[in-house]
C-alpha cells in the first residue's frame, strides 16, 4: 500500500503543477478541402500555417478522409497554405485575436493542375503505404491484381501482413482481432469469413489501427493495450448500390468451388448475403496454405442499420458445415539427460463440425450525455471426430516401442456471450462514469471410444486399453467493472477502475472398460474424474493520462488479487479439495509521440494474468495415442506475463516511402508448461507445472520504397526472434534456447498491362537444449516466389504463380524441397466485362510438401501434413452492380476493369 500512496501523491503533484502553470491562449484553425470539379473531399492534403510577417513555417497537418483539418495556434497574423499533388496551391491570409482565437476557413476547393508534356500527362500517384498518426493506411489499388481477387489475395501482397492456413492474420507481429467494413463489424469477429468473401475491388483503402474498447469510447480514457483491427474503407461509388458476384467452378477428380456474394449499401446502412460451397480453393494466391483436405458449406447474412444518429444496430446469422481430412507425419525429439528419445508418428484424422451462429450489437445514445453498447453472440455446434495413429519410439542403441490407437467421438454444445456497457458524462469537462457487465455460458458434451495396442521388445508384456468415454464440460463466467474519470485541467485525466470476475467450470468425465461379459460397465478409476473449479479475479487500477497535441502518455498501477478452489472427485469420494490465493502487482506505461502526421512512436509496458484452462486443471487422464497420455494439475496457479513493446513508423507522401522498426520483450511468472514423464519403454505421461523464466524477444525492420518511376516497388523485411522455453522431463528442468532469423526482399512492378512480383527469403532456426546429448538442431528454409499477370488483347488475362522452397537440416525421411506452380487464363466477356470464364491449373508439377517445426521447453518436432495436390478447375463468374436511381439493367450494371463501378 505504501507504493500506492506514493503513486497517488505523485499524480496529484503532477496535476497541481499542470494547473498552476501559466495558461497560453490558443484557438483552433479549421476547415475542409474539396476537389473543385467533383466536389469530393481530398484526403492527405498538406496544410501549412505560416507567419505572415516573414512567411516562416509554424506548423502543419494533413487533411483526414473527409478532407477536414484542425490546427491549434495562439493569436497572430497568419498565411494558410494548402497543397496537394496535381492541384494548384491555395493561399489565404487571416488574423486571430485573444478575444477571437478561433478561425474557420470554410470549404476550400482546389483546382486541378495537370501538366502536359507533349503527349504525356503527369498525374499524381497515391502512395502504397501511409502513416496517419497511429494508423497505417494501405492503398488498395497498389496491392490488388485481378478483378477476381478477394481480401485474402490482397493481404498476401501487403508488406508485414501474414495470413496463416487457419485464416488468422498478424500485422507487424501482432494479431488482428477483427475486420471492419467502414467501421462496422462483418460477421462479428469471424476473420476467415471476411477473408474469403469480401472482394478486393470494393475496397478503396485498408486502415490498420488499435481500436479502443467500448469502455474507452464512453469515458474518453484510452486503453492500455487496445486490440489491433483492420478497417476496410469502401469505394464511395458503391455506397449507394447493390453489387456482388456469382461464381461456379468444377474440375478434375470432382473438385468444385461455388460462391454467391450480394452486398446492398445505402450510405452507412449495409446488408450482405454470403453463400459458399467448395472442396478446393479457386484462388491461386491461397492455394498451398491449406492443411488437410476440406469440404466447406457456408451461408450467412450480415446487416448494419443506422436508424438515427442516436441508435445503430447490427447483426448476423450464419450456418457452416465443415469437414477436414488430415494426414500428418511427425518426428519428435524429447530432450533427456540419459539420452534423447526419438519418436515417429503417422496420424490420420477426419473431423466434422457444423455451427449455427447468431450475433447482434447495439449502440444507443438516449441523450447527449449517455452512451450504451450492448452485444450478444450465440453458437450451437455438433462435432464428430475419427482418428487413427501408429507410433514408434526409441533411444539410440536401446529397445524400441510401437503402438497403434483408434479414437472416435461425437459431441454437441452451445455458448452464449453477452456484453453490456453504459457510460455517462457528468459534466462538459470530461468527468465520466461507466459500468460494464459481461457473462458467458458454455456447455459441451461428447461421447467416444478409445482403443490402443502397444507392443514392446524384450520381456515387457503388451498393453491394451479399450474404453468408452462420456465427457461433460460446463462453464459460467461473469464480470462486472466500474470506471470513474476525473479531469485534471484541460489535458490531464485520472481514472479509478474496479472489476470483479467469477468463473465456475465443471468437467465430468465418465470412463468405462469391459467387464467379464465384454460390456462396458466397469468404471476405469485410473481415467475417470469429476473436476470442479471456481476462479475469482479482481482488479483495482489507478491510471493517470495526459493528452497533448503531439504526444500522450498513460501511467498506471493495478492490484490483481485472485483466488481459486479445485475439487477432484470420483463418484461420492473426494480425492482432492484445494484452495489457493495469489496477488499480482502491475505497473503500466504507455507513451505515444507523433512529431508530425506521418511519423509515430509508441512505447508500451503492461502486465496481464492468465487463468489455467479446465483441461489443464482436471485430474482425469486422457489418452492421446498408444504411447502418450495426459492429465491436468489442480494445483496450477494463474500465470503473469510482463510485456514491453517499442514501435516506430514513418512514411513520406511525396516519395511514397515507408519505414517501420519494432521490438518487443516478454517475461512470464508462473508460466504453465509441460511436465513429462517417460519410462524406459517410451510411454509418456504429460501433465503441467508452473515455472518462472520463460521469455521471448523480437525485433523487426521493414522498409518499402518505389523506385524513381514508381512502377517498381522494393520491400525489405528483416526479423529476429529469441525464445527461452522451460519444461520438465523426468523431473529434470529442460531449458531450450531457440533463435529464428529471417530476411525477405521483394521487388514488384505494375502497370496497366503487366504486373510481376519477385520475392526471395531465408529463415534460419537454431535450437539448443541443456539436456540433449545429440547434435543440436539447426534448420534453414529458403524460399523464392514469383507472380506474374499479363493483360492480353481481346480481354484475355494470363497469370502464373511459382513458389519454390528448399528445407535444410530436417530428418532424412522428409522431402527437402517443393516447387508449387499455379497458372490460369481468363477471358472477360459480356457487356461491360461482367462475365469471366477462367481455366486454372494448380500444382502443375505435382510437388507439394508441407513442413513445420515446433520447439518447446522439453521437446522439438517436425511435421508434414497432407494437402490437395495437382488439379484443374474451370470457373465462370458474373459481377453485377445496380446503382441507386438508375433505370434499366443496361444502365445499372456497370463494371470497369478495376472492379465494380
Amino acid at each position: 500500500m505504501r507504493h500506492l500512496y506514493l503513486f497517488i501523491l505523485f499524480m496529484i503533484s503532477l496535476s497541481s503543477l499542470a494547473q498552476t502553470g501559466k495558461t497560453e491562449v490558443r484557438g483552433y484553425i479549421q476547415g475542409a478541402i474539396f476537389d473543385e470539379k467533383t466536389k469530393e473531399p481530398i484526403a492527405s492534403a498538406t496544410i501549412r500555417l505560416l507567419n505572415k510577417s516573414d512567411s516562416s513555417y509554424i506548423q502543419g497537418v494533413a487533411s483526414n478522409d473527409k478532407g477536414e483539418f484542425r490546427l491549434s495556434a495562439p493569436p497572430r497574423k497568419y498565411i494558410l497554405e494548402v497543397s496537394f499533388i496535381g492541384y494548384k496551391t491555395f493561399l489565404q491570409n487571416f488574423n486571430t485575436t485573444v478575444k477571437n482565437p478561433d478561425y474557420s476557413t470554410g470549404d476550400i476547393y482546389l483546382e486541378e493542375n495537370t501538366i502536359e508534356l507533349g503527349a504525356a500527362v503527369v498525374e499524381a500517384q497515391v502512395p502504397g503505404i501511409l502513416v496517419r498518426g497511429d494508423t497505417i493506411e494501405y492503398n488498395a489499388g497498389s496491392y490488388s491484381s485481378q478483378e477476381s481477387d478477394m481480401l485474402q489475395d490482397m493481404l498476401k501482397n501487403i508488406p508485414g501482413v501474414e495470413v496463416d492456413a487457419n485464416g488468422n492474420i498478424t500485422a507487424n507481429g501482432k494479431a488482428i482481432s477483427k475486420i471492419l467494413v467502414d467501421g462496422k463489424e462483418f460477421f462479428g469477429n469471424d476473420i476467415p469469413m471476411a477473408l474469403a468473401n469480401l472482394p478486393a475491388n470494393m475496397i478503396k483503402k485498408l486502415q490498420l489501427y488499435k481500436e479502443q474498447s467500448e469502455t474507452a469510447k464512453v469515458t474518453g480514457f484510452r486503453d492500455k493495450d487496445p486490440e489491433q483491427v483492420l478497417n476496410l474503407v469502401v469505394k464511395e461509388e458503391l455506397k449507394q448500390s447493390t453489387f456482388g458476384d456469382v461464381k461456379g467452378g468444377y474440375g478434375s477428380d470432382d473438385k468444385y468451388a461455388n460462391k454467391v456474394l450480394v452486398n446492398h449499401m445505402r450510405g452507412d446502412n449495409q446488408l450482405s448475403f454470403v453463400g459458399d460451397m467448395n472442396n478446393v480453393s479457386d484462388d491461386e494466391y491461397m492455394s498451398g496454405m491449406d492443411n488437410g483436405i476440406d469440404k466447406n458449406k457456408n451461408v450467412g447474412v450480415n446487416a448494419y442499420v443506422q436508424m438515427s444518429e442516436k441508435f445503430k444496430i447490427g447483426g448476423n446469422v450464419r450456418y457452416s458445415d465443415n469437414e477436414n481430412l488430415m494426414e500428418t507425419k511427425t518426428n519428435t525429439q524429447t530432450f533427456l539427460s540419459t539420452g534423447d528419445r526419438l519418436a515417429k508418428q503417422d496420424m490420420s484424422s477426419t473431423n466434422k463440425r457444423d455451427n449455427m451462429n447468431v450475433g447482434m450489437n447495439i449502440q444507443w445514445k438516449p441523450d447527449t450525455l449517455t452512451t450504451i453498447f450492448a452485444r450478444s453472440y450465440i453458437n450451437f455446434n455438433n462435432t464428430e471426430s475419427d482418428q487413427t495413429s501408429t507410433n514408434f519410439s526409441y533411444v539410440a542403441e536401446k529397445d524400441t516401442t510401437s503402438g497403434q490407437s483408434i479414437n472416435r467421438s461425437k459431441g454437441d454444445g452451445y455458448s452464449i456471450n453477452n456484453y453490456f456497457t453504459v457510460g455517462r458524462k457528468l459534466n462538459n469537462k470530461g468527468r465520466t462514469v461507466s459500468l460494464s457487465f459481461n457473462n458467458s455460458l458454455r456447455k459441451e458434451n461428447s461421447k467416444g471410444t478409445n482403443y490402443s495396442y502397444t507392443t514392446y521388445t524384450g520381456d515387457v508384456e503388451d498393453k491394451i486399453i479399450d474404453q468408452r468415454t462420456n465427457t461433460d464440460n460446463n462453464s459460467n463466467s461473469y464480470n462486472i467493472s466500474m470506471s470513474y474519470v476525473e479531469p485534471l485541467g484541460k489535458d490531464y485525466r485520472l481514472q479509478l477502475s474496479y472489476s470483479y470476475g467469477l468463473n465456475d467450470s465443471e468437467r465430468m468425465r465418465d470412463v468405462r472398460k469391459r467387464d467379464a461379459e465384454g460390456n462396458y460397465t466397469l468404471i476405469d478409476s485410473a481415467y475417470a474424474r469429476n473436476t470442479e473449479n471456481t476462479y475469482i479475479n479482481q482488479n483495482i487500477s489507478l491510471n493517470f493520462q495526459a493528452t497533448k497535441e503531439k504526444y500522450r502518455y498513460t501511467i498506471g498501477f493495478s492490484v490483481d488479487p485472485s483466488r481459486s478452489r479445485s475439487k477432484i472427485s470420483l463418484g461420492d469420494s473426494i480425492i482432492e479439495n484445494l484452495r489457493q490465493s495469489v496477488v499480482n502487482f502491475s505497473p503500466s506505461l504507455n507513451f505515444s509521440y507523433t512529431p508530425n502526421e506521418r511519423t509515430n512512436i509508441d512505447f508500451n509496458y503492461s502486465g496481464s494474468t492468465g487463468q489455467p484452462g479446465i483441461s489443464q486443471l482436471s485430474a482425469d487422464t486422457v489418452i492421446v495415442n498408444a504411447l502418450s497420455k495426459y492429465y491436468g494439475n489442480p494445483n496450477l496457479k494463474p500465470s503473469y506475463s510482463n510485456n514491453l513493446n517499442v514501435f516506430y513508423q514513418k512514411s513520406d507522401y511525396e516519395t511514397s516511402r515507408f519505414l517501420m522498426l519494432m521490438g518487443g520483450f516478454n517475461y512470464t511468472f508462473n508460466n504453465i508448461v509441460d511436465y513429462t514423464l517417460i519410462d524406459e519403454q517410451g510411454n509418456s505421461i504429460n501433465t503441467y507445472r508452473n515455472v518462472s523464466g520463460n521469455m521471448g524477444a523480437n525485433i523487426n525492420f521493414m522498409y518499402n520504397t518505389p523506385l524513381k518511376n514508381k512502377k517498381f516497388t522494393v520491400t525489405n523485411n528483416s526479423t529476429g526472434n529469441y525464445y527461452k522455453n522451460i519444461g520438465y522431463t523426468n523431473g529434470e528442468k529442460a531449458i531450450t534456447h531457440n533463435v529464428v532469423l529471417a530476411e525477405q526482399v521483394s521487388v514488384r512492378f505494375k502497370n496497366d498491362k503487366f504486373e510481376t512480383n519477385l520475392r526471395a527469403g531465408v529463415s534460419y532456426n537454431m535450437t539448443r537444449n541443456n539436456l540433449t546429448d545429440l547434435q543440436d538442431r539447426n534448420t534453414t528454409n529458403y524460399t523464392l516466389n514469383h507472380f506474374a499477370m499479363w493483360r492480353l488483347p481481346y480481354d484475355f488475362i494470363l497469370t502464373s504463380s511459382i513458389n519454390y522452397s528448399y528445407y535444410s537440416g530436417y530428418e532424412d525421411d522428409f522431402k527437402n524441397s517443393e516447387m508449387l506452380w499455379n497458372a490460369s487464363i481468363a477471358k472477360q466477356f459480356l457487356k461491360k466485362k461482367r462475365g469471366t470464364i477462367k481455366a486454372q491449373v494448380f500444382d502443375i508439377l505435382n510437388d507439394r510438401n508441407n513442413i513445420t517445426r515446433y520447439v518447446s521447453g522439453n521437446y522439438m518436432s517436425d511435421s508434414r501434413s497432407n494437402t490437395i495436390n495437382q488439379y484443374f478447375l474451370l470457373t465462370f463468374s458474373y459481377k453485377f452492380n445496380i446503382i441507386k436511381g438508375k433505370k434499366g439493367v443496361d444502365e445499372a450494371d456497370e463494371v470497369y476493369e478495376g472492379g465494380y463501378y
